[in-house]
Order: C-alpha cells, then sequence, then structure tokens
C-alpha cells in the first residue's frame, strides 16, 4: 500500500515509527548529548528520519524518529546502550510507539514529520486559548445557537475527514476510525480511544482525555462537548456511509474518568 497523506498527516501503513527522546546534560567539549546519540544509533545500524535537538541551561534535549519496521527489539538494545553511555548525565529517557503503524508521532502524541511526499501542505494550527476565544466568542454573540453551530462545523468536519479514510483501499472501516482518530492525537485534539465498533457501524463507542473542547469550556459545567460530538459523528456516518447520531454518555466534568461519546 502507497504512503498516503490524511489531511496533515503522513500515513504510511507498512511502517511502525518510533520516537526516541533523550535529554542530557551536556559538558563541552567532553560530552555533546547529539553526538553521543548519533554514535549509538549509528552503532546499532539504526537510520533515523529526522532529529530535532534545543538546549535549556545545561541540558541538551534530542529527539530521533526511528523507523524500526521489522525491528521492534533494537527499541530496548538502543534504550539500554543510550543509558549505559549516558550514565548520570542521564536526565530523562523515553522511546514512544505511535501505537498506530504508519503514523509518526512524538512523546506527546503530536505529530513530528509531515508531509514527506514532496507536497508539504501549511498546517494551520491554535492553540487552546485561541479555541476558547473562539467558542466564548460564539456564545457570547449568539448564545444557545452557538452549540448548535459548534455541532454544524464539527459534522462537517468530520465528514471531511471520513471520506478522506473512506478512500483508503485495504483497510477495514474500524482501522479506518482508529487511523481517524489517531490522527486527533497527533494534531492535539486530545487523546482518543475507540473502546467499540461492530463492523456494521451499528454502534461506536470513543474516549476522551485532554480533549481540548473539554480543556477550553472548563468553567462551564453545562456545556456538552458539542464539536466533538459533532466530528464523530460525520467522521463515523462517513466512514460506514449512513447517517448517524451520537451523545456524549460521560464526561469529565460530572467526575467521570473520561468523556464518552456512543455513536449509532
Amino acid at each position: 500500500m502507497m504512503p498516503v497523506h490524511i489531511n496533515d498527516i503522513y500515513y504510511e501503513p507498512e511502517k511502525q515509527f518510533c520516537g526516541l527522546y533523550v535529554a542530557a546534560k551536556i559538558a563541552v567539549p567532553d560530552f555533546d548529548p547529539t553526538l553521543e546519540l548519533l554514535a549509538v544509533l549509528n552503532e546499532s545500524k539504526v537510520c533515523f528520519l529526522s532529529i530535532s535537538s534545543h538546549r535549556s541551561n545545561d541540558v541538551v534535549h534530542n529527539f530521533v524518529t526511528l523507523d524500526l519496521t521489522d525491528k521492534p527489539k533494537l527499541k530496548e538494545e538502543i534504550v539500554e546502550k543510550v543509558s549505559e553511555k549516558f550514565g548520570s548525565r542521564l536526565t530523562y529517557l523515553e522511546c514512544a510507539d505511535s501505537g498506530v503503524p504508519g503514523l509518526i508521532f512524538n512523546v506527546n502524541g503530536y505529530p513530528v514529520i509531515l508531509n514527506l511526499s514532496g507536497r508539504p501542505l501549511q498546517v494551520a494550527a491554535m492553540t487552546t486559548t485561541g479555541w476558547k476565544n473562539l467558542v466564548m466568542g460564539m456564545i457570547r454573540r449568539y448564545g444557545a445557537d452557538a452549540t448548535l453551530m459548534l455541532w454544524n462545523m464539527g459534522s462537517d468536519f468530520g465528514e471531511a475527514h471520513g471520506k478522506i479514510l473512506a478512500d483508503i483501499r485495504g483497510l477495514s472501516d474500524r482501522n479506518r476510525i482508529r487511523i481517524g482518530l489517531a490522527v486527533l492525537q497527533a494534531l492535539g485534539w486530545g487523546k482518543f480511544e475507540l473502546t467499540e465498533c461492530d463492523e456494521f457501524g451499528k454502534l461506536v463507542v470513543i474516549r476522551a482525555t485532554e480533549n481540548f473542547e473539554e480543556l477550553i469550556t472548563r468553567e462551564m459545567l453545562d456545556y456538552e462537548n458539542r464539536f466533538l460530538l459533532g466530528f464523530f459523528v460525520g467522521l463515523v456516518s462517513r466512514v460506514f456511509d449512513k447517517a448517524c447520531r451520537g451523545t456524549e454518555v460521560k464526561c469529565t466534568k460530572l467526575g467521570d474518568p473520561y468523556c464518552e461519546f456512543v455513536i449509532r
């Protein structure tokens, strides 16, 4: 299957990517964490796809994207070698899988590599503060009608997202939904889990934690996640090619451990 783009996220289904995050103290000229990390990767004969590095005081933070397809044992080997070589200089080490083969993430679940096909697209993003200003402005101007507007916006967005997924051949509809949720996580919308999904799309259950809509409306206890609900309904409707309805049955604002959405 050929690599494709899902919105602005690069997806190559035959690959298993991994993000290696290493933070270590620098001691120039005796110990350069970036050079030492590259030496470990070279010794292990691992090709990396990207590396980003920045320094904060005397600590250097390196994030490397690795292709460990068919080499799962190399991850443990690299972690062991880095720990041994860096010793007491090491302040943080994590090797994070994407969770979905073919998608590239950093340790927080957000994207590291976008658009490797040579057709780069601009990624327009807002912080949670920007989203909060947008949503609060809509509620202030349009009152109760704002929630319907947000639902419709989410639904339209979800349908467009679902169309891209539906056009990818060789995937089950369940996997299309899973990949769609992974892309949302890559975009920083939150963390999502597909807990139920029958093959006919009669019941789909999605759990969300740290989702951006809940975060920006935390002080509005009676607010439901209308944008996300609309998105999930639009996404599932498009993937299964039939009209669906959805409800939010659990919410962290009510003391639940997660927000849960049921689409039928």
